[in-house]
């Protein structure tokens, strides 16, 4: 309650400010930036702002805090950068104090904006709680991957996710591989693997994407919410603003050179090192926000705009004409027997005398693209029927077209001439959408997405003629007849419906810039040796996962030539034949062992892919048969000659 009452009271403070210059209003931080040809003109901008701030106080009685009144300047002119010049400027009378690396909103800034005291601060306290992270888990103990996965997401990556859409794309990639780094150590923590595993493999084998592409996931998602934002919004206009490329891309310019000197010699051009070098400019957070929306589909597609205002006023309340059924008169299971579900549907549908029916289904290609809405409208006075069909959006999701049927069908119906409404007492809209029916029980008051809102406002319209609506789960797929006439309409209406009109909401944005970012995720793990998880690796122990992840990604130390590379022993060679010792040998190569082999796997010797893909408790078997459950480390020699006695 007191924020919101300090941002009532200081809603005026920026009302006489220069048109010039922008404020920034956050709580109780106020922060005043001007841009300009010099630092001096831009100071000489701001000061007739600090002054009109300073009269504010006076007038409102409110005291500033000195020591956190500070200024900074950002430049790259060579005479200016890094505080060569620093201009004056005065508050109530008082000089205001230059701070180079200013903390605003948490974030550390510096005057090139490359965030490198921002990214070791991060770093640091990511080191600092990894401590955690290491006391849950060792080789041999603690807690499983899956447990030590979430603890880090949530604990750890946490700290490296705040303000991600700015620092993560506008510092260098030497930079950030400092917070890279940082991450990698988490992954051993998580996985038991040794600091020789290539970096790339351990973070696949830890299922965490790169904090690069992370970065770059959560900037576009942000870009998404501003661009929703009402027109005039000085968020909005940010993410819309032009602004002309000067600074060129270092390491595109590199890979495009590497690509005329490999046509110049007639070979392959290489692929970019990563999926950001394709941007010809200085990455910024405008830039890769929009590379990245492209790249998920959603460049060019119209926007649904933010819930940010109830469309009804609160003291109209539609829900006390609608009735929530989200189960049956007798509970059924998923994998039931269509027969005993459907007898279940019908005798909750029995339990009503309704004088229309609607059965409405939405589709939506993988769920996530080309969404449509059908509904079977069923006008039982009339006795006649009605077909409506409503696209989505070409990138949705599959409760999204749920909702858009609903709405279509409800639309519809008030479209109906008067005489056939007034008919209507009681309107029964069956659907298996469970999820979307709990998202309009929250209430019309509780609604983020515009489309629920307009769910609730054509109910609303509904009740204010008299009809009572009841909305009623029923399972799907169960050979009910106007729940299948209903899927029907919607992959029709998926199939034929324009989508390229059809608003795209912020939810159905994030899950497809996400599915981008997963698809780059596992574009990198095709460089693990052997991507595909091993089936049952979970359900082993701490001692079992860590070994199957080493042997996994191709050293542990239960294999000599890994220990040989940790200077651990004088050779790499197997002690029971005599061949290099690496993880191959000892699982599918060593004679020794090729008995154990044929009696856990049976058949042919199996290969090195037909052992990792599992099961997993095969494989730890199999190191305990052969003695391998401990590093296979030489004896140290005895100080004493042999035969000497003490």
């Amino acid at each position: 309650m007191a924020p919101l009452l300090w941002l009532i009271y200081c809603n005026d403070l920026d009302e006489d400010i220069n048109t010039n210059t922008t404020r920034s209003l956050y709580a109780d931080d106020t922060a005043l930036l001007a841009t300009g040809p010099s630092l001096q003109a831009c100071a000489d901008q701001l000061q007739p702002d600090l002054d009109q701030v300073a009269r504010w106080l006076d007038k409102w009685k409110v005291e500033a805090s000195p020591s956190k009144c500070v200024f900074t300047t950002f430049s790259l002119h060579a005479k200016e950068v890094n505080g060569k010049v620093v201009p004056t400027l005065t508050f109530k009378g008082d000089q205001l104090a230059h701070e180079k690396n200013p903390t605003f909103l948490g974030l550390t800034l510096d005057s090139q904006l490359t965030f490198t005291n921002h990214i070791e601060e991060v770093k640091k306290r990511m080191a600092q709680r990894r401590c955690c992270l290491t006391a849950l888990a060792g080789r041999s103990y603690g807690c499983d991957q899956a447990t030590l996965r979430a603890a880090y997401i949530a604990y750890i990556r946490s700290v490296a996710d705040y303000g991600a859409a700015l620092y993560s794309t506008h510092a260098a990639p030497s930079v950030r591989a400092r917070l890279e780094a940082e991450q990698h150590k988490c992954a051993r923590v998580i996985t038991g693997c040794i600091r020789l595993t290539n970096s790339e493999t351990l973070i696949t084998e830890a299922g965490l994407p790169p904090l690069a592409v992370r970065g770059w996931e959560i900037a576009a998602m942000e870009q998404e919410r501003l661009a929703r934002l009402p027109p005039g919004d000085p968020a909005r206009a940010l993410t819309e603003r032009h602004v002309r490329p000067r600074l060129k891309h270092r390491a595109h310019e590199a890979w495009q050179r590497a690509r005329t000197e490999a046509r110049r010699r007639g070979e392959p051009p290489p692929d970019p090192p990563s999926e950001g070098t394709a941007l010809p400019f200085k990455p910024c957070f405008r830039r890769v926000s929009q590379w990245m929306a492209k790249e998920a589909g959603l460049a060019d597609l119209p926007r649904e705009p933010l819930a940010l205002v109830p469309e009804q006023p609160p003291w109209t309340n539609p829900a006390d004409a609608v009735t929530f059924r989200l189960s049956l008169p007798r509970a059924t299971r998923r994998d039931d027997p269509p027969a005993v579900r459907k007898a279940a549907a019908l005798e909750a549908i029995a339990m009503v005398n309704p004088d229309c029916t609607i059965w409405s289904d939405g589709s939506a290609k993988s769920g996530t693209r080309d969404g449509g809405g059908g509904a079977l409208i069923q006008l039982h006075r009339e006795n006649r029927e009605v077909e409506t069909l409503v696209p989505a959006g070409s990138v949705c999701s599959s409760m999204r077209a749920e909702l858009a049927a609903m709405l279509a069908a409800f639309t519809c119906l008030l479209a109906q001439p008067g005489e056939t409404r007034s008919r209507i007492k009681t309107c029964l809209l069956c659907t298996d959408s469970l999820s979307g029916l709990q998202l309009l029980q929250r209430g019309p008051e509780a609604q983020k997405l515009v489309l629920a809102e307009r769910v609730w406002a054509a109910m609303g319209s509904l009740g204010e003629q008299n009809t009572a609506i009841i909305l009623q789960w029923v399972p799907g797929h169960a050979d009910i007849a106007g729940n299948e006439a209903a899927d029907r309409l919607a992959n029709r209406a998926a199939a034929e419906c324009a989508q390229s009109e059809t608003p795209i909401d912020l939810a159905s944005a994030r899950t497809a810039i996400r599915q981008r970012a997963r698809e780059m995720q596992a574009t990198r793990a095709h460089r693990h040796p052997h991507p595909q998880p091993t089936p049952g690796l979970q359900d082993l122990p701490r001692w079992g996962q860590v070994t199957v992840s080493q042997l996994r990604t191709g050293y542990c130390p239960l294999a000599r030539a890994t220990l040989h590379r940790l200077e651990l022993t004088p050779d790499p060679l197997c002690r029971e034949c005599g061949a290099e010792d690496t993880v191959r040998h000892l699982l599918t190569e060593c004679p020794a062992f090729a008995t154990t082999r044929r009696r856990l796997w049976g058949g042919p010797l199996p290969s090195l892919d037909e052992v990792l893909s599992g099961p997993a408790g095969k494989i730890v078997e199999y190191i305990r048969r052969v003695g391998r459950s401990e590093p296979p480390l030489d004896q140290p020699p005895s100080d004493a000659p042999a035969g000497a006695s003490t």
